[in-house]
């Protein structure tokens, strides 16, 4: 049993270098649709502020479990490189896209 163990982990620990790519790419995806989410622009606008306040906390619910639940995933699993990875894209993503959505109108 120890040595399937240490089989998986190093398994595991080999594959960490892909994976990070499949989890940064996804956390970019995930983000850019909690945002869109948030505001309205997928699934239907909300037309009062209370619709608007439970599209936004929901949207903030999924990225906080995301984020929390991937970090706890990759650190048990051993995998630093896409622990860092996935926390580098879930907090730089957001402030990126919101950027990208602003700055249109700044011009």
């Amino acid at each position: 049993m120890l040595m399937n163990a240490l089989r998986l982990r190093r398994r595991v620990r080999r594959l960490d270098r892909p994976v990070s790519t499949v989890v940064g790419t996804g956390d970019l995806l995930l983000c850019g649709v909690l945002l869109l989410t948030a505001t309205g622009v997928l699934f239907h606008e909300p037309t009062t502020r209370e619709e608007e306040s439970a599209a936004f906390g929901l949207a903030g619910q999924v990225y906080g479990y995301w984020l929390v639940g991937g970090l706890a995933l990759f650190s048990v699993l051993g995998m630093p490189r896409t622990l860092l990875a996935h926390l580098a894209m879930m907090l730089l993503s957001p402030v990126v896209l919101f950027l990208l959505l602003v700055s249109p109108s700044l011009l």
